[in-house]
């Protein structure tokens, strides 16, 4: 009851309630990146790169790291290059992958204010289904993070948003 006091709101409904069973979270959740490959075994997911759920991010990695170990897998049992090496690349390219939301997820898993410019990007998004669209597909990682977050397409979107604003603000005034 101490954490659900912390959202107020959220307790009291709790407290009218009656409970059947005591409480179970999740505190402390390892998070981990493993080996995902050795003789005779592989990996995708969390076996090899474990995050805290908070973000439900488990089974879009797992996908991505199936991806890429099948594609290793191919090309080294078709002899294009060792198995050994294409195992590591898999390695390092899942690494690679996992890294931003790895640290990301954590943050949010500890409740760390969000920097003020994701609130900022957020705001001027309103409205703008389009950007939004690919911002979530950026952040899911169904798209690459560089094609949506690099400086030229944030400061489109910022100058957007504040035209938009302008163009409001002067629609009330002529009212």
């Amino acid at each position: 009851m101490r954490v659900l006091e912390l959202v107020p709101p959220l307790a009291e409904r709790v407290r009218i309630g009656s409970r059947e069973e005591r409480f179970y979270g999740t505190g402390d959740v390892p998070n981990f990146f493993r080996k995902p490959y050795g003789p005779g075994r592989a990996s995708v997911g969390d076996p090899g790169c474990h995050k805290d759920p908070f973000t439900a991010l488990g089974i879009c990695d797992a996908f991505r790291d199936a991806e890429l170990l099948a594609n290793a897998v191919d090309e080294g049992l078709s002899g294009k290059r060792l198995i050994e090496e294409t195992m590591a690349e898999y390695e390092k390219r899942r690494n690679e992958a996992s890294a931003i939301d790895y640290r990301r997820n954590i943050d949010f898993a500890r409740f760390k204010p969000l920097p003020a410019e994701t609130y900022q990007l957020r705001a001027a998004l309103r409205g703008n289904q389009k950007d939004t669209n690919r911002f979530i597909m950026a952040t899911e990682g169904i798209t690459p993070q560089e094609e949506f977050f690099n400086p030229e397409n944030l400061s489109r979107i910022m100058e957007d948003a504040g035209s938009a604003v302008r163009e409001t603000a002067g629609a009330v005034r002529s009212l």
